[in-house]
């Protein structure tokens, strides 16, 4: 909030997910980190190659392609044009050298996308992604993440399981999201805590055992279960495998984590 005024400061929105494809670097790595700090899901691909195998399962809302070696022009034209293969909505931000010929500029970027030249910089990325989100059409401004019969639209933050409307607190959300977007990969509580919470709780890795709980209470009130502890890893969400995995088992897991919550704590 602007001091004096009482508005509050305009927020970035970019849309999720981001593609990048570019090697290792500083502005990447932080690229990247910012991204997340934002709550959108990134992509990553080291090579052309990585970048088509990412996508087959994932298409991006936007995509970040570093063309700073000239010589890859044809190759990456190649892949743009896959990776937007069905996604013709697919926006492209392209980092350039400084002395990029026109041609090259116009063979990889289409009208309403936008491209770099010269250094990098991080913030001026991250305002032309936002732009870049504005040009998209308003039903790519979202994503829709489906685990099983367990659906979420992070546009019009709606969760159903089974076709039945679930409702959920803003942080439910948040870790369900982040749970969804990962599935069946266990993510630690230090991992869940960063990203739902950033911070706020470090240290009480516990909150995440409490919120576990109550996302839990709520997809799997009338439904098997998805949301697994892993002993002394984390929490991974799988599809649920039916109807045949009974209370009493998911209470034995339920009991195993709070014998583990209450070991931790007397020690």
């Amino acid at each position: 909030m602007e001091e004096g005024t009482g508005e509050t400061a305009p927020q970035l929105r970019i849309a999720s997910p981001v593609m990048i494809l570019a090697g290792p670097s500083p502005a990447t790595n932080e690229l990247t980190q910012r991204l997340r700090s934002l709550d959108v899901k990134v992509l990553q691909a080291a090579s052309i190659t990585e970048a088509r195998q990412v996508t087959a399962d994932e298409s991006p809302n936007l995509l970040v392609v570093d063309a700073r070696l000239a010589r890859r022009i044809p190759q990456l034209e190649d892949a743009v044009d896959d990776i937007r293969s069905g996604e013709e909505e697919t926006a492209l931000l392209a980092w350039f050298d400084a002395d990029v010929p026109l041609e090259d500029i116009l063979s990889l970027c289409r009208a309403w996308d936008d491209h770099m030249a010269g250094g990098i910089a991080v913030e001026e990325s991250l305002r032309r992604l936002h732009f870049l989100t504005g040009r998209l059409p308003e039903q790519r401004s979202g994503e829709r993440l489906i685990v099983g019969d367990l659906e979420m639209d992070t546009s019009t933050r709606t969760v159903t399981r089974a076709g039945v409307d679930i409702d959920l607190s803003d942080t439910e959300f948040r870790l369900l999201r982040l749970l969804m977007r990962h599935a069946r990969t266990v993510l630690p509580k230090s991992q869940i805590l960063q990203e739902v919470w950033e911070y706020e709780f470090a240290g009480q890795a516990n909150i995440v055992q409490l919120y576990i709980s109550y996302v839990r209470k709520k997809i799997e009130a009338d439904w098997p279960r998805m949301i697994h502890t892993v002993r002394g890893a984390g929490y991974v969400l799988r599809p649920a495998r039916g109807a045949e995995q009974s209370g009493a088992d998911q209470g034995a897991e339920e009991q195993t984590e709070s014998e583990q919550s209450e070991t931790s704590a007397a020690g």
